[in-house]
């Protein structure tokens, strides 16, 4: 089995570069101005020779390197670019995973595809065609999926470099212990112990990698020894409802935003697909001046139809900041289920039926002193905590 890695690297600064491509080769720096203490998120190579490293604030680097420029984050303008490369390699493989780890990275199976191609080079080209050259995207060939990746960062920008079976263990042992899928404290705890490549880690034996690193380190222990068992999974295909609209004018408030949300759900749940169904996960994008974006995932435990849901969007959305004057507005709708029952309120009987109901709590009343009836009561329905998603009350007509 082969496998592909395509990779971009610097992906969320190489897509807040594609609005101003005469930036390419300058000194560049990711960071969101609307933090509260700017930081740098990423640098490219450029300001990196420089000394400026993610984590530092914006003050530090640009005294670093005071012709660095900022750019800030389009998560829109990324899930975009993210979505447009993933269904143009499923038209080559059926088997396309993105990396759930680092955007900007997506494993290929290349088996089969021999019969379309003179070789996987040859396949490989084909897939760094698809992607806009100003992104400088790369590709690394392999047996895993993470030699794969190994190979990858060792590629240039637009070239293919394949790692041999015979040699992947040499590599790979040469290869820096970045890359290893572990948290950036452990990293940095490798670091200090002085372990730089993925030769001296995996000549640490296993039982003291996992009891240093628990599992993790363990895992990434057997895929430095290609012990681990790593296939190419492609993500479930789950539907997805979008609706995008123009604002006539920029929004600053939130009350005019929920209003165009609103909208937005409304005209969705109109859809065929959605006629009789309800849904669970809502992203917000959001088209900011000056061509900037923001975005906004919301999951909720239970399913809402339209009105719940905007209720739902409303209460999380109260206290938001908005970063900037919003020109357009588009929403996703995911995790769409079949409609639940929900059980007839009370206030929806009929008077008849209430008097009826009436007349049976007072026997109970009499019988045992107190009303042993009940009613629910919505609390908090988005809490994480199911004992304050709702409360009983006493229900004494």
């Amino acid at each position: 089995m082969s496998v592909a890695c395509l990779h971009i690297p610097h992906f969320g600064l190489r897509v807040s570069m594609l609005a101003q491509p005469e930036l390419d080769g300058h000194p560049l720096i990711l960071s969101d101005p609307h933090h509260g203490h700017p930081v740098v998120l990423d640098a490219t190579p450029e300001a990196r020779k420089k000394g400026i490293r993610a984590g530092h604030s914006v003050r530090e680097a640009t005294a670093l390197c005071p012709e660095a420029i900022v750019l800030a984050p389009n998560p829109s303008a990324e899930n975009e670019q993210m979505r447009a490369i993933s269904l143009a390699l499923d038209d080559i493989s059926p088997l396309v995973e993105p990396s759930p780890a680092t955007p900007g990275a997506w494993y290929i199976d290349l088996t089969g595809l021999g019969r379309h191609y003179s070789s996987v080079k040859e396949a490989g080209q084909h897939m760094l065609r698809l992607v806009n050259p100003s992104l400088r995207p790369r590709m690394g060939i392999a047996l895993s999926k993470f030699a794969a990746q190994v190979a990858a960062h060792q590629s240039v920008a637009g070239g293919i470099a394949a790692i041999p079976p015979s040699k992947t263990t040499r590599i790979l042992a040469g290869a820096p212990v970045d890359l290893l899928p572990l948290s950036a404290d452990a990293l940095h705890q490798l670091h200090l112990m002085g372990i730089e490549t993925l030769g001296q880690y995996i000549a640490i034996p296993r039982v003291k990698i996992a009891a240093r690193f628990g599992p993790p380190g363990r895992f990434a222990w057997d895929l430095v020894r290609g012990d681990a068992d790593d296939p190419v999974v492609p993500p479930p295909c789950t539907m997805v409802i979008s609706e995008l609209l123009e604002l006539p004018a920029p929004v600053t408030t939130c009350d005019v935003l929920m209003i165009a949300i609103a909208q937005l759900v409304h005209r969705a749940f109109r859809s065929p697909d959605l006629r009789y169904r309800q849904a669970r996960e809502v992203t917000i994008h959001a088209g900011l001046e000056h061509d900037r974006s923001w975005r906004r995932s919301l999951v909720f435990r239970e399913p809402y139809g339209p009105e719940r849901l905007i209720k739902a969007i409303t209460l999380r959305l109260q206290h938001l900041e908005l970063p900037g004057p919003i020109e357009t507005l588009a929403i996703d709708i995911q995790g769409i289920v079949q409609t639940t029952a929900h059980q007839a309120m009370l206030p929806a009987l009929r008077p008849r039926q209430l008097t009826s109901l009436a007349n049976a709590v007072a026997m109970l009343k009499q019988r045992y002193g107190l009303s042993p009836l009940f009613r629910i009561v919505e609390v908090e329905p988005w809490s994480r905590i199911p004992e304050r998603r709702h409360a009983l009350v006493s229900f004494d007509p």
